[in-house]
């Protein structure tokens, strides 16, 4: 498979691309430049959401990740808690079949341009980025600990 490059970048292990990678020598060694990562993600990802078998862990955090979302946010939309998708992701637990379709239809309109669905994600996305970055301010009363107004 030498005329193939193994683009593992991305979480995967069976992505081979035939083409539109360029590999060069560096001052570090080689390295190789994609063209168009955007694209190709966006068909890998249309892949797996049309494969049979439910996802597997890797397929899942592939898709999580293309969606911008944590793992406490996915598990907040699908309804599960934040270490069932690390399970899910790390394969010490199968996804269920509810599960699975739902993170399939919420891929699937997210890039096929669901205005609703991308404004949900995006929406999503950016309360999780907030939720890392806000600043909690606490107080110390005489009865125990509160948030700061």
């Amino acid at each position: 498979m030498s005329d193939f490059f193994h683009y593992q970048s991305c979480g995967l292990d069976n992505v081979w691309l035939r083409n539109g990678f360029e590999s060069q020598q560096t001052p570090y060694g080689e390295a190789t430049a994609i063209a168009d990562v955007k694209g190709l993600h966006k068909t890998i990802g249309l892949f797996i959401t049309d494969n049979e078998p439910l996802l597997s862990g890797v397929e899942i955090r592939f898709l999580r990740k293309e969606l911008d979302l944590s793992q406490t946010m996915l598990a907040e939309v699908v309804g599960v808690s934040e270490p069932t998708i690390r399970n899910w992701e790390t394969g010490r637990q199968p996804v269920t079949a509810p599960a699975d379709r739902f993170i399939r239809l919420l891929y699937r309109e997210h890039v096929d341009g669901n205005a609703y669905v991308r404004a949900m994600v995006d929406r999503l996305a950016k309360l999780d980025h907030a939720r890392h970055i806000q600043r909690l301010e606490l107080e110390s009363t005489g009865q125990g600990w509160k948030a700061a107004a």
